[in-house]
């Protein structure tokens, strides 16, 4: 997993399937740095499109819809 900040822009690059711990480890340090810089954007690349992934992601999606109106995009 890569984290990126550009152009405003906060990146989250998955490189494998998530299990829990995996995906407990990304979403605090996600909201840290969303409560931290104020990310008005975020784009996670996820190249694996496994039911896993999918359901992490979309947990993170609520997390950040929850406490912003900034823009959640997965590609």
């Amino acid at each position: 997993m890569e984290v990126y900040y550009v152009n405003e822009t906060l990146y989250i690059e998955l490189s494998n399937d998530l299990d829990f711990e995996e995906f407990e480890c990304i979403r605090r340090r996600f909201m840290r740095i969303v409560d931290e810089y104020g990310v008005d954007r975020v784009v996670i690349k996820n190249p694996y499109h496994l039911f896993s992934n999918q359901k992490y992601i979309h947990q993170m999606k609520q997390d950040y819809l929850k406490k912003t109106s900034g823009d959640f995009l997965v590609h």
